[in-house]
């Protein structure tokens, strides 16, 4: 046997050039890459924030008078989440200093759904913020909710609660929830606990974050009205758009003489397209990155290019959180993509598929209404493309059709990602 011998060291493995990263600043260098850093300026979305200041100004000038329900649509990297997070961290520090005795107590509650993705856990994470070491099991929703409702009198509170990637919840439990919370104000509960007989204060208000913009069409009719119609677009970002907002990230993140102006539009052009804000900043980021790894000091067009072939577009992450049918149809329609010469496929060709990959999974296939709820799932997250054509010959209908492909993943990447769930 021989003897291993110790060919690097950690000198070797950090380098000794200097790292094209900020370093002097905690609030600087690659933090201001990641997804849950929060500009002091945020770009290009001055009418969008204003909005969001109108709609809650009763927050402010008369907080327990009206609850307020708002609803923000945009595509992925359009600035919802950020512009979000921005308005409840100047909306709390705002009224805390504005705070006059006897006044309520604000507090912001930011719950992303694709991670806290029931209502039940969603409760239970607000009231753990309230009530130290409340426990994660042994109620219901319905409990859940009413001693929420009754904190909010006990505490002397106001709340803006905001659902990011609210599309993650189930539909039926979506819809029962958000009317719940829709119509907090005038529980009963309050009357039983306290015999209030006047009209009950109004202390919750609701930011909901969509990507999809039929959200409230899929509401029925009470729950829609409930939530009002306060309703907020982020069109996607244009080149020049993305490529201030580069700027600014790089101005904080990187050193000065590692990248110039051509470096940003080049990567603001790759990310035009969609207007995706979030992976034109990855891109930047993993460039630098790779530039650091391969000991250069300044950020080339020839790194762009490769880190382009390492990013991988959102979506991964959006497959990794579908539950295991949602994948499994997803594996079902990149497989006959990728040995069909169309570019789209049709739902009975996706369901016999599904059947198959079911048997290989050794998984009990959904039945057939389950399956097209999952389609539809797919196609609100931007996974898919689903369109309903009505087919004719020689001028008479032949009845619709729905079309099936996918957006702009590689087929052999999802099918790489999620052939894991085959038994071999």
């Amino acid at each position: 046997m021989t003897t291993p011998t110790n060919n690097y060291s950690f000198s070797d493995l950090f380098g000794t050039h200097q790292s094209v990263f900020r370093e002097e600043d905690i609030n600087q260098g690659e933090k201001v890459f990641t997804s849950s850093y929060t500009p002091h300026s945020i770009w290009h979305r001055e009418e969008e924030m204003k909005a969001l200041v109108s709609y809650f100004k009763s927050i402010i000038t008369s907080p327990t008078t009206s609850s307020k329900k708002v609803i923000l649509y945009g595509a992925v990297g359009t600035g919802k989440t950020v512009i979000s997070h921005a308005f409840g961290n100047e909306l709390t520090q705002f009224l805390a200093r504005a705070r006059n005795h006897g006044d309520p107590r604000f507090r912001y509650f930011h719950i992303n759904c694709r991670k806290t993705k029931t209502p039940h856990l969603i409760l239970t994470t607000v009231l753990r913020y309230l009530v130290s070491g409340f426990p994660l099991r042994g109620f219901s929703v319905d409990e859940l909710l009413r001693m929420f409702t009754l904190l909010l009198y006990e505490q002397n509170l106001t709340v803006l609660l905001t659902l990011d990637e609210i599309d993650y919840l189930l539909p039926e439990e979506r819809t029962d929830f958000l009317y719940s919370l829709s119509r907090l104000e005038e529980s009963p509960i309050l009357r039983e606990e306290y015999g209030v007989k006047e009209r009950l204060e109004s202390r919750f208000n609701l930011l909901t974050i969509t990507r999809d913009k039929n959200f409230r069409f899929y509401l029925d009719s009470s729950t829609a009205s409930s939530l009002g119609r306060n309703y907020i677009t982020f069109s996607p970002y244009t080149r020049y758009q993305l490529f201030d907002i580069l700027a600014s990230r790089a101005e904080l993140g990187l050193r000065e003489d590692c990248y110039n102006d051509e470096i940003l539009d080049t990567i603001a052009s790759l990310a035009e397209e969609k207007g995706d804000a979030r992976f034109a900043i990855e891109l930047l980021w993993k460039s630098a990155k790779l530039t650091d790894q391969e000991g250069e000091r300044k950020i080339s067009l020839e790194t762009v290019r490769k880190a382009i072939v390492d990013v991988l577009p959102v979506e991964r992450s959006l497959i990794d959180d579908l539950n295991t049918h949602q994948k499994l149809i997803l594996l079902s329609i990149a497989r006959l993509l990728s040995t069909c010469e169309q570019s789209s496929i049709t739902t009975p060709q996706v369901k016999q598929e599904y059947q198959t990959v079911c048997e290989e999974a050794s998984i009990r296939p959904r039945r057939q209404t389950q399956v097209w709820a999952y389609l539809r799932d797919l196609n609100r997250l931007g996974l898919i493309q689903q369109h309903v054509e009505n087919r004719h010959l020689n001028g008479k209908s032949m009845g619709r059709i729905s079309t099936i492909k996918i957006r702009d993943i590689p087929t052999e990447e999802i099918i790489s990602s999620l052939k894991h769930l085959l038994v071999e």
